[in-house]
């Protein structure tokens, strides 16, 4: 393996997405895409078609797009499609990384699935305006 390589030597963002305080959703201090505000709520940061990946979403989520043989685009849209579709069937309820990895078998390790979602979340196109379900006390 040649060190020297730039393949081998870039960094995957180890935190994933990080919203920046004014509501723009960037990745390690730079922009990946911003939401718009209409009539006084804030929409989703961009639109998903299901069968491509936009660029923000490969900026956001680069480390399935570097070429590697586990991480690739077709499984970064197998992973945000799903998520996509349990929001839609848990709405308004917020939902959780381990609701979305419920049906993610083999489509890569648990840290990225749930940077993916964290993306996801921060780009509003999941968990917008999402309550929080109530737990209930533990039965003693």
């Amino acid at each position: 393996m040649d060190s020297g390589s730039k393949e081998d030597s870039e960094q995957i963002p180890a935190l994933g997405p990080v919203p920046a305080t004014n509501g723009r959703l960037a990745v390690n201090g730079e922009l990946v895409a911003e939401p718009v505000a209409v009539n006084g709520e804030l929409q989703p940061a961009f639109t998903v078609d299901p069968a491509t990946t936009s660029e923000a979403e490969q900026r956001g989520c680069r480390e399935f797009f570097l070429g590697k043989a586990n991480k690739t685009a077709e499984r970064y849209m197998r992973i945000r499609n799903h998520m996509i579709a349990e929001w839609e069937t848990t709405k308004p309820t917020y939902l959780t990384k381990i609701r979305a990895r419920a049906g993610l078998k083999n489509c890569g390790d648990v840290n990225a699935i749930g940077r993916v979602h964290t993306f996801l979340e921060n780009a509003r196109i999941i968990n917008a305006g999402a309550v929080q379900a109530r737990r209930r006390p533990a039965v003693r």
